[in-house]
C-alpha cells in the first residue's frame, strides 16, 4: 500500500525559497531513512503560490513508522526545527498529514 507524507509550508517569497533550498539537502537525508520519490510541489494555476508541499511515499505505515523514529532521533530534525522558529513568522508550517492510495 503507497503511503504518502505531506507536509504544506507557507510563506513569503524568500521563505518559500528556502524551503525549496532545504528540501533539496532534505531529499537524500530522507531517502537515506526510508522515504522514496521526495518532491516539493508548487503551484502551476489554481493555486497558492504562498504555499508549497513537500511529499515523501512509503511502502507501508510500518515504514513510515521506522522513518518516523529515526527522523527525530537525528541531528537534522534538530536542526530543522531550529531553522523553522528563526523564519517564523515569514515561514509557517501548515501541518502533515499521511494519506493511502485507495485505488
Amino acid at each position: 500500500m503507497l503511503i504518502t507524507q505531506i507536509t504544506t509550508w507557507e510563506g513569503t517569497p524568500a521563505a518559500i525559497e528556502a524551503v525549496v533550498v532545504g528540501s533539496r539537502e532534505a531529499a537524500p537525508i530522507h531517502e537515506g531513512l526510508g522515504a522514496k520519490n521526495p518532491r516539493l510541489m508548487r503551484a502551476v494555476s489554481g493555486g497558492d503560490v504562498h504555499r508549497v508541499e513537500y511529499m515523501i511515499d512509503f511502502d507501508s505505515f510500518e515504514a513510515h513508522g521506522k522513518f518516523s523514529d529515526a527522523i527525530v532521533e537525528g541531528e537534522w530534525w534538530t536542526g530543522m526545527m531550529q531553522a523553522v522558529a528563526a523564519a517564523y513568522p515569514d515561514l509557517r508550517n501548515c501541518g502533515t498529514r499521511l494519506m493511502y492510495n485507495a485505488i
